[in-house]
């Protein structure tokens, strides 16, 4: 058990604190136990300073308040002989105040931290699978799970809470793993989630319209982002210079550290410290072949990912891994043992059956890609199965729709995670944006529209089904339904209907 003495914890930022010991930082008042630090702080939805009483009954050892007057920083008071302290400006200084707390673990790993609109569980599970089969013990943190490779337990969110981190930093050192990969979403920078965790490597995959229901316009979803590579601890940074915000942060970061990775535009190698650049492409139905020249050699990597955007996840994957001093020739004897991320441009296929993919795709960016990716290597027939989530960016619907209806043969609108919106108001929103209506079906139930475009169509096909990817439950109305589209699809193919 952690025993930490206030006094040190809290010396940073204020004086003469109380000479008292704490077993446990937590910010939830359901889950405090005696001895006890709570943090009180506003959140999204509550404000933990409602709860002060509750931390009371439940007899934690000492209340940490915001405050939002800086004049009265540091004065404490008794409740009930429960110490409470009054804090300016304290959601800013949790990872700070968690860092200490676990005796900042944070110093004794190399962190690589992943921020994009997509790309960011790819990239990380690539980096994950690299640096395994390489024979290295690696934590993760982030969609699909943390914990140690292989081991994952759910996440409920992209970026866990402050406190979590550092506590999973801590026990990454116990577990003897000297790398650790984290997804970092604009919610956690903008929520001061990472601000004390020191980034080795900082990687930026791309910036396009998503969570504006959160950040307004794109100009704040872009400060959100920014704040990893302007006001956090970062090392050395890896951009997607092909990206246009990648090019505009490249030469905003002249006097960083800094490695480009471009698929386009080799010419972008001139604004950083080093640089990787894919010269030739070569795309087969179920395989990648790309030849590159680099700051580490040329060379030559094989991939069963698929799409041109798996292209930019793998180079930067490789750069990444190159720059923490993996050999560039083990890593191209390597790639071809690399397998599709869960979720993620995950194909099924069977002799005589229609070929199944499953995509997170849930932004018109993602989408379209997709879309590009299933063209590009396959141009077949294309069936495109898909929703949009409820209580989120409603701007991207009808943008949605129109490019579902303009890059497939046949189109099924069906259900996301729909949560507490009308079903059939998300669809119209979607459909609002599509021309041809001939062209598209209306399916709420989404294992019935699987079901139903896999009995129309063909075994030449291609069946894609976006937005949900690796999850197992759908969101509906309050309510967490057990549900997974790669389950309902491998039924189908080994006749399990």
């Amino acid at each position: 058990m952690n025993k930490t003495s206030l006094k040190y914890l809290l010396s940073p930022w204020i004086k003469n604190v109380p000479n008292k010991y704490i077993l446990n930082l937590n910010m939830d008042s359901r889950n405090l136990n005696k001895g006890d630090l709570f943090i009180a702080v506003p959140g999204i939805k509550k404000d933990g300073r409602n709860f002060i009483f509750e931390a009371i009954y439940k007899k934690v050892s000492t209340i940490l308040y915001e405050t939002e007057k800086k004049e009265i920083h540091g004065i404490f008071k008794y409740i009930n002989n429960i110490l409470i302290i009054y804090f300016f400006k304290l959601s800013e200084k949790i990872s700070m105040i968690a860092s200490r707390f676990y005796k900042e673990p944070g110093k004794k790993l190399k962190i690589i931290g992943v921020t994009g609109t997509n790309g960011k569980t790819t990239i990380i599970q690539l980096i994950n699978q690299w640096s395994t089969i390489l024979g290295n013990k690696i934590a993760t943190m982030g969609t699909l799970g943390n914990g140690v490779y292989n081991f994952l337990k759910p996440s409920k969110n992209t970026t866990s809470s402050a406190i979590f981190i550092h506590s999973f930093l801590s026990m990454a050192l116990e577990k003897q793993a000297k790398l650790v990969t984290m997804e970092v979403s604009s919610h956690g920078l903008i929520q001061n989630r990472v601000k004390d965790v020191p980034f080795h490597i900082a990687i930026f995959s791309n910036l396009t319209q998503d969570h504006l229901d959160y950040h307004m316009n794109m100009k704040q979803y872009e400060s959100a982002k920014w704040l990893l590579f302007s006001t956090h601890k970062v090392k050395k940074i890896i951009l997607n210079a092909d990206d246009q915000y990648g090019k505009i942060w490249l030469k905003k970061l002249l006097d960083f550290y800094t490695i480009s990775v471009t698929i386009k535009n080799s010419e972008q190698r001139k604004y950083s410290t080093k640089w990787i650049n894919a010269t030739d492409i070569k795309y087969y139905n179920h395989s990648v072949r790309i030849t590159f020249e680099s700051s580490w050699g040329k060379g030559e990597i094989s991939s069963c990912l698929i799409g041109y955007f798996n292209v930019t996840n793998l180079l930067l994957s490789l750069a990444c891994l190159l720059e923490l001093g993996y050999n560039l020739s083990d890593l191209i004897r390597t790639s071809k043992k690399i397998t599709p991320v869960h979720g993620r441009m995950e194909t099924f296929f069977r002799i005589k059956k229609p070929t199944f993919i499953i995509d997170y795709a849930h932004t018109p960016d993602a989408l379209q890609k997709t879309l590009d990716a299933i063209y590009l290597h396959y141009r077949k027939y294309i069936w495109c199965i898909f929703g949009c989530g409820g209580e989120r960016d409603q701007k991207k619907r009808p943008i949605m729709g129109a490019i579902a209806e303009k890059m497939s043969d046949k189109v099924i609108l069906t259900n996301d995670n729909p949560r507490n919106e009308k079903e059939i108001k998300i669809i119209q929103d979607i459909l609002s944006g599509c021309k041809n209506k001939k062209k598209i079906l209306i399916i709420p139930n989404r294992k019935k529209a699987i079901y139903y475009a896999y009995l129309k169509s063909k075994h030449n096909h291609i069946i894609l089904i976006a937005g949900k990817g690796h999850e197992e439950q759908q969101i509906i109305k309050n309510r967490d339904i057990k549900y997974s589209d790669k389950k309902t699809v491998l039924n189908l193919l080994e006749n399990k209907i």
